[in-house]
C-alpha cells in the first residue's frame, strides 16, 4: 500500500538521522517534526492548530512539550505503529487520504534537510496521486500568483495544466512528486525545472508558497 510504504519511509528517514538534525521545515529539528506527526495523529486538540490559526500557539506549546517529554526513538517507534485506536485517522479511508502525501513530504523534509537531494524512487501509481494533489494544491496556493503557471509532468508524461491567467507564464516541469514539493514551499530542494521570461520567473520566485 502507498500509505504504509510512505509511513515506513518517513520513519526510516527519521531513524537515520540524529534528533537535532535540521529539516526543510524552518526551525524544526527531526525531533520537532516527529512530534508534529505524532500530535497530528494522536492529539485532536493540538492537531486543530495545524489548520486553525487561533489554535497555533497551543499546538506549538504541545510540540515543545512532546519534544521535552518523549525520547526521540520512542516517538518514531510510535509513529511507525500508526495512530491510536481512537484516533480519527482510524476511520475508513481517512488515514490514506490524509497521510500518504503528508508522509511523503515530511520524509523529504528529513532527507533533504540533511543535504540529500536525490529523489526517492516512486512508481506510476504514486506519481498519478501526486499529480492530482499537485493540481488541486496549485489551484489553492497559486490563486493570487502574479503570473500564470503551467504544470508539466514528465513521469509518466501527461497533458500540462494551466493555473491562472495573463500573458506572463512560468512553467514548472518535472515528476509530479517534485512539483508537489515545490508547491509545498520546498523550492530549493525540489527537483523542478522553472522556465519562462526572467521577470516572470523572478515574480513567481518572490511569491509565497505552501500552506
Amino acid at each position: 500500500m502507498m500509505l504504509s510504504s510512505q509511513r515506513t519511509a518517513l520513519c526510516d528517514a527519521l531513524d537515520a538521522v540524529e534528533e537535532s538534525s535540521p529539516t526543510l521545515c524552518d526551525g524544526w529539528t527531526a525531533h520537532s517534526l516527529a512530534a508534529h506527526v505524532w500530535l497530528r495523529e494522536n492529539d485532536p486538540t493540538a492537531a486543530l492548530g495545524i489548520v486553525v490559526p487561533p489554535w497555533n500557539r497551543l499546538t506549538e506549546q504541545r510540540m515543545s512539550d512532546v519534544v521535552a517529554e518523549r525520547p526521540y526513538a520512542d516517538l518514531v517507534a510510535d509513529i511507525r505503529r500508526g495512530p491510536a485506536r481512537w484516533s480519527p485517522f482510524r476511520l475508513p479511508g481517512a488515514e490514506a487520504a490524509a497521510n500518504t502525501i503528508e508522509f511523503f513530504v515530511h520524509c523529504e523534509d528529513v532527507r533533504r534537510g540533511t543535504g540529500v537531494n536525490t529523489p526517492r524512487p516512486t512508481d506510476p501509481r504514486f506519481e498519478n496521486l501526486a499529480w492530482k494533489r499537485a493540481i488541486a494544491m496549485a489551484r489553492l496556493v497559486l490563486r493570487k500568483a502574479p503570473v500564470a503557471v503551467w504544470l508539466e509532468r514528465d513521469v509518466p508524461p501527461g497533458d500540462p495544466v494551466r493555473i491562472g491567467k495573463g500573458p506572463d507564464i512560468v512553467t514548472l516541469s518535472g515528476p509530479p512528486s517534485e512539483i508537489l514539493l515545490y508547491l509545498f514551499g520546498r523550492r530549493s530542494a525540489a527537483q523542478v525545472e522553472v522556465t519562462g521570461q526572467p521577470a516572470a520567473v523572478s515574480a513567481l520566485g518572490r511569491f509565497e508558497l505552501g500552506v
